[in-house]
């Protein structure tokens, strides 16, 4: 070959890479699809640079073979998760591995930030009538290429997450102001009953649940609920526990007992035996001051009367735990003029400080007795900054819903 043909030669290849490398850029300019891109390069390896067998591996969620010419089922299987330490750059497979890589002769690594992305295989190349196999002719340009497919790759895939991490973050922007609506604005404040509550979902969204319901203009109902587990799965359920109690409260007039019976059949469906309902509800008469209430597994709310804190435990299993409830034993208590009703839910109590001590109830105990007389509002801050004291700026282990009534 003479020195004028050895030039020509190195110019049609340079022009042959430049061609493909602008090719290649136009179609990531012009964001074209995954599919495409991988299409484009497989052609540009296979019918340009006369390779006849390649395997590209791609690091997602997990190494998968995305991309393969001439390879046999078995190659496209290679465990490639295990193999890329091994090759930090252009690499002839030695002896060692060709049982295990099925006949590739050539290993590129393609790393961004010392984050392993691709590994892509050659081997068994058709060499034809050429003196030189274009897997060594064109390693570098090979390499050049493969860095600018699979890191145009990551970005559509970084690309792709970022949107539905935003789609999802707005979902629980969205669920949250829903949530918000649920929870009750604003609560009694009147000559015979004053009430305040604290709600604080552990993410955006919670299971935890407190609520006042009016019926008719004497009776006030009073709950507190939880939903076992976290997030968008309670949440949903909570939410549809909602809706079904005051359903129930407003259509039918079912005593205390028929109610939670019917209350456990319908978070046994909506839950599927994968998740229950602690719940604490009480139904009172404002003129005579009795409650009668059912604790269905839950933290005993605590009523200060006269001095002395007790809690209000009778009830049931939690709610969705059994198809029925297997005992339900109803509680009844005259809340006199002068008593305080706390409810509250686990993430209250169970809030750990450094060195690993739950906050538990003596706290509560406490803020109740000295502080009752200065309303709802005043023992819940008092019992807010306590809480947030004993946790001193350790992360929320759980929802948590505080709700305080005064009776006059």
């Amino acid at each position: 070959m003479t020195r004028l043909d050895r030039l020509t030669e190195r110019l049609d290849l340079k022009e042959f890479q430049l061609r493909a490398l602008l090719e290649i850029t136009k179609a990531i300019n012009n964001n074209v699809g995954r599919n495409d891109l991988l299409q484009l390069y497989t052609d540009i390896m296979s019918n340009e640079l006369g390779i006849t067998q390649l395997a590209l591996f791609e690091h997602g969620e997990q190494w998968k073979c995305v991309r393969s010419v001439g390879a046999s089922p078995a190659a496209q299987t290679v465990d490639a998760g295990s193999l890329i330490d091994r090759f930090r750059d252009i690499q002839f497979i030695g002896a060692e591995l060709e049982g295990q890589l099925h006949g590739f002769d050539i290993a590129i690594p393609v790393h961004h930030l010392e984050q392993p992305l691709a590994l892509l295989l050659i081997g068994d190349i058709d060499d034809g009538e050429q003196r030189m196999s274009p897997s060594v002719k064109h390693l570098n340009f090979i390499q050049t290429l493969t860095n600018l497919i699979v890191v145009a790759l990551e970005n559509k895939r970084l690309a792709k997450q970022a949107l539905q991490q935003e789609r999802d973050r707005r979902e629980l922007e969205l669920a949250a102001e829903m949530q918000s609506m649920l929870v009750p604005s604003t609560l009694p404040n009147d000559a015979r009953l004053k009430a305040a509550a604290w709600y604080l979902p552990h993410r955006q969204v919670g299971g935890d649940y407190y609520d006042l319901i009016r019926i008719g203009e004497h009776e006030v109902v009073v709950c507190v609920a939880d939903v076992s587990g976290k997030g968008m799965a309670a949440a949903l359920l909570m939410s549809n526990f909602q809706a079904t109690l005051r359903a129930l409260l407003q259509y039918t007039e079912e005593p205390l007992d028929a109610l939670m019976h019917d209350l456990n059949d319908k978070v046994v469906t909506a839950a599927r035996n994968e998740r229950f309902v602690t719940c604490f509800l009480g139904r009172m008469d404002l003129r005579t001051g009795l409650m009668r209430y059912v604790n269905a597994g839950h933290n005993g709310p605590l009523l200060l009367s006269d001095g002395t804190i007790s809690e209000l435990t009778s009830g049931s299993i939690a709610l969705g735990m059994l198809p029925k409830l297997p005992f339900l034993r109803l509680g009844e208590v005259t809340i006199k003029p002068g008593s305080t009703l706390l409810c509250y839910t686990d993430g209250l109590v169970e809030q750990e400080d450094a060195q690993g001590t739950s906050f538990d109830t003596a706290p509560i105990h406490k803020v109740l007795k000295q502080f009752h007389a200065a309303g709802p509002q005043a023992i819940n801050d008092t019992l807010i900054a306590t809480f947030e004291a004993h946790r001193a700026g350790l992360p929320y282990l759980d929802d948590i819903a505080l709700l305080t009534c005064c009776f006059s």
